[in-house]
């Protein structure tokens, strides 16, 4: 008696142990659904380059190189490499990283390992609105991924005198510079820098304008004498 009760709380415990186990890892499975896809359980959480405070952000700004030299408009997309290179090497292109990142309801491609995103649903910051995302030749442009510092801005304020690789991991730069964003507000924006453009969403400013400061901190790239006094009401207000 005493020899089956001591198996039977062995046996209690390796099944709570299980059972807790099974608790941790359960957010992070994608449970796969009769066709074979993939249904992610993430919670379009801002990027990490959106998390920096407006008075970091003004901080940062003061250090920010001031400039309005002319760049010779030579300006090539190829000159940033690859698009949407699998730089960070885990078996994805950036694009789709960031909209497994930035959509909810995530339902990805089977046989692709997790990485290519067919549907899921946008939050977008420069709008507001709530899109419905939906792979497709041209149902794909309804979310765009956004780069806060256009390429063609970082030509003209530093990237010109990269070396390619700089160039290309710059346009790749998940952590501070992409978001995945309404395709007509990223169209509208172009190369813009914030005295041109800024979010609809007024919610989006702050985020924006940190963001932008962000990388151009990182990436010690200088900004023009109108970006900088916008930033500076931006995040002043922000703060």
């Amino acid at each position: 008696m005493r020899r089956r009760t001591k198996q039977q709380l062995v046996t209690a415990a390796a099944l709570l142990a299980a059972a807790a186990v099974g608790t941790i890892a359960a957010p992070y499975v994608h449970p796969t659904t009769a066709t074979g896809e993939v249904r992610s359980t993430s919670t379009g959480q801002p990027s990490p380059s959106s998390t920096v405070s407006a008075a970091e952000g003004l901080r940062d700004l003061r250090g920010l190189e001031i400039s309005d030299e002319y760049v010779p408009a030579d300006y090539d997309r190829d000159a940033f490499g690859q698009a949407w290179a699998d730089t960070d090497r885990n078996g994805c292109d950036t694009r789709n990283d960031v909209l497994r990142r930035d959509l909810t309801a995530v339902v990805t491609k089977p046989g692709t390992n997790g990485c290519v995103v067919l549907s899921g649903t946008l939050h977008d910051p420069y709008t507001g609105r709530t899109i419905a995302f939906e792979r497709g030749n041209t149902s794909s442009l309804a979310v765009q991924i956004d780069h806060r510092v256009p390429l063609a801005y970082a030509w003209r304020h530093g990237a010109a005198s990269w070396t390619d690789a700089q160039r290309e991991l710059f346009a790749n730069d998940q952590a501070a510079n992409l978001v995945a964003v309404d395709g007509s507000a990223n169209e509208e924006k172009s190369d813009s820098g914030p005295a041109e453009w800024m979010p609809a969403s007024t919610g989006d400013a702050c985020s924006y304008a940190e963001s932008f400061v962000t990388v151009a901190t990182k990436w010690q790239l200088s900004i023009a004498t109108a970006d900088e006094r916008a930033l500076d009401r931006t995040l002043t207000a922000c703060s």
